[in-house]
């Protein structure tokens, strides 16, 4: 039965150890617990039956089903925002997505590390379904925000976990491919989430109200979707610890238990068990983290609707509790903390710096992605629903089958530096073409803008989720992962917050600038519904104001790309070969061949590092008594 393993770390549903190889020669693991090593190594020909081809088998359909449903909805939230005639909201629903996304994350990845991949799966798939429950049946926009929140959270959280499970089964060298196959279905669905769009009818109901179709399919479609990869995993982690062996499935603190030979703690109280768990989890960390992130970047987007703006003494509140609260989250993680959000031994350069690449792109990307298709939606009225809806999706297919092209470069190069680089390049080129765009709005110039900026979103994206998790050993692979991503949507939360704050200033005073034959009453309907300034006459003017609005924005995001690049020079490459890690290169993964699972070959392995242990502990007992 072929299966992947770390070399003997993890195999299938279950894991087996194994004399770890470098250069075809055999030897021992590093803290040999004979006893649970060999343990393990004699579970392995019954657990590994669940292999590492079924969970391909499992994870890249609900991938696909993913995808689908993102290239449908990503376009909804403008037009259900305009239903209420609230669609300046859409920048305050980006930033609390954000926020709550970077919350999720670090807490998504913690019970990955001290549950389960499944436990984690499930929790987000929970929090996502829920999300669009709550959209779907929203009475106000108050409710669409706060079920856009919590799906994004669960989003976010199912991306992570596949990301970690497929980073648990994947050479260094192969990493950047399978990733980007991952996201192949982009490319299709791009086309058929437009359709879908379409069908539904959500730029163009007389009634504005078929949005929520969009939304309640897909309470339906994903669970159904996600529940079979949830159940085998389940199945496969339970088999696995009965059998005394470890499973693709397991925590990074049951792996360690295993393989160091740690005896497992005494059943405790169930509420000592519950303290325990949220002293693991960092609950209080989190939660500090959350408000203070809440209060810091929300009142930008509130300023249009506070009296006063900035000068309102609820938003001077929000800014001082936010800062305390900062202030008290970096005092609990960096003293008190008893398992810290940041560990510090994560602090190397290349995964600063990788992290600090992402960051940035993902500022760039907030600055403009928040509300470019709706302003892409107003210049372009002659466009249809489906021209629209597949332009919108150009961005994600693009950056996508890019995502795949790095991928093969890093196969073949064993490098990723320079193709990350290239990317920032190519982005920036892109961006310069997108301000270009703003006094030149034809098709073909948003159009290659739009690709040249998905073919370096595709390069950094990829080259960064390979090179980031791999400057750190698998132990801490799961934390570090939710501290690139948690980073990530930290920056886009930012920018969504100033983006917000552009647009909700710039725009209305444009509107009275341009259409100053409009009452207040009536330039307030046209900023609040997208569908009714794609309409308006003067329509050139309407142009002008929203096209002066978004001005500010593509010159921020130009400016923090080339931050980015800067950077990326002082990051440093490595050698992308068959190690699961660069801090690790013993580990490697491979496929196990039958006979390599077979008991008597096996067992001639198990007494074989037994008695290789055995002798390497008896000769440092030597060395140290005659120290």
């Amino acid at each position: 039965m072929s299966a992947v393993t770390p070399v003997g770390r993890e195999v299938g549903s279950g894991a087996a150890v194994l004399p770890e190889k470098v250069d075809d020669i055999e030897i021992a693991p590093e803290s040999p617990s004979t006893e649970s090593d060999a343990k393990l190594e004699r579970t392995e020909s019954n657990s590994s039956r669940v292999s590492f081809q079924q969970y391909i088998d499992l994870v890249f359909p609900r991938g696909w089903k993913l995808v689908l449903l993102w290239t449908s909805i990503a376009l909804i939230a403008a037009f259900a925002t305009s239903s209420f005639g609230k669609h300046t909201v859409v920048g305050l629903m980006a930033v609390i997505n954000n926020i709550m996304s970077a919350v999720a994350l670090p807490f998504l990845s913690k019970i990955c590390d001290f549950a389960s991949r499944p436990l984690a799966l499930s929790v987000a798939t929970l929090l996502f379904t829920l999300g669009y429950v709550v959209v779907a049946a929203a009475p106000t926009v108050v409710a669409v925000a706060a079920g856009e929140a919590i799906f994004t959270a669960g989003r976010t959280g199912i991306y992570q976990i596949m990301h970690i499970l497929i980073c648990d089964m994947t050479q260094l060298q192969w990493r950047g491919i399978v990733l980007g196959c991952y996201s192949l279905p982009w490319i299709m669905n791009g086309f058929l989430g437009a359709k879908i769009t379409s069908a539904i009818r959500v730029t163009s109901s007389i009634d504005g109200e078929t949005w929520r179709w969009g939304y309640g399919m897909f309470t339906i479609i994903i669970p159904v979707a996600i529940a079979p990869s949830i159940l085998v995993m389940f199945w496969g982690h339970r088999r696995a610890k009965k059998l005394g062996a470890l499973s693709l499935a397991s925590s990074s603190y049951a792996r360690r238990q295993a393989l160091e030979g740690i005896e497992p703690p005494p059943k405790k109280a169930w509420w000592r068990r519950i303290l325990d768990l949220w002293s693991d989890l960092d609950g209080f960390g989190l939660l500090l983290f959350g408000f203070a992130l809440a209060l810091l970047l929300c009142p930008p987007t509130l300023t249009t609707f506070a009296k006063g703006g900035y000068a309102n003494p609820s938003l001077i509140a929000m800014y001082v509790v936010g800062g305390v609260l900062f202030i008290a989250f970096i005092i609990w993680d960096t003293i008190f903390a008893k398992s810290p959000i940041w560990a510090a031994r994560l602090m190397n350069r290349t995964f600063l710096l990788c992290t600090a690449v992402d960051a940035f792109h993902f500022f760039s990307t907030g600055l403009h992605e928040a509300y470019y298709n709706s302003w892409v939606y107003i210049i372009k009225p002659t466009w249809s629903e489906y021209n629209y809806s597949t332009f919108s999706n150009i961005h994600n297919m693009g950056m996508c089958f890019f995502a795949v092209c790095a991928g093969v470069l890093m196969r073949f190069t064993h490098r990723y530096r320079y193709i990350q680089m290239s990317g920032l390049i190519i982005r920036l080129v892109g961006e310069g073409l997108n301000y270009y765009s703003l006094s030149n709005q034809s098709d073909v110039v948003l159009v290659m803008a739009k690709l040249m900026i998905s073919c370096g979103a595709g390069f950094i994206i990829t080259t960064t989720a390979v090179a980031a998790p791999a400057s750190v050993p698998h132990k801490d692979m799961a934390g570090a992962m939710s501290i690139l991503h948690m980073v990530a949507q930290l920056a886009g939360s930012i920018a969504g917050s100033i983006s917000a704050s552009i647009w909700n200033s710039n725009v209305p005073k444009n509107l009275e600038k341009y259409l100053p034959e409009l009452s207040d009453s009536a330039r307030a309907k046209v900023f609040g519904s997208v569908r009714l300034a794609r309409r308006q006459e003067p329509h050139d003017m309407v142009v002008r104001a929203y096209t002066e609005a978004y001005r500010p924005m593509m010159i921020i995001a130009i400016c923090t790309t080339g931050v980015a690049l800067i950077l990326s020079l002082f990051i440093k490459d490595m050698n992308l070969g068959r190690a699961h890690n660069d801090v690790e290169r013993h580990k490697e993964v491979r496929m196990r061949t039958k006979s390599e699972t077979d008991s008597e070959i096996l067992r001639e392995k198990v007494e074989a590092a037994e008695a290789q242990a055995r002798t390497e502990v008896e000769a440092e007992e030597k060395r140290t008594t005659i120290q």
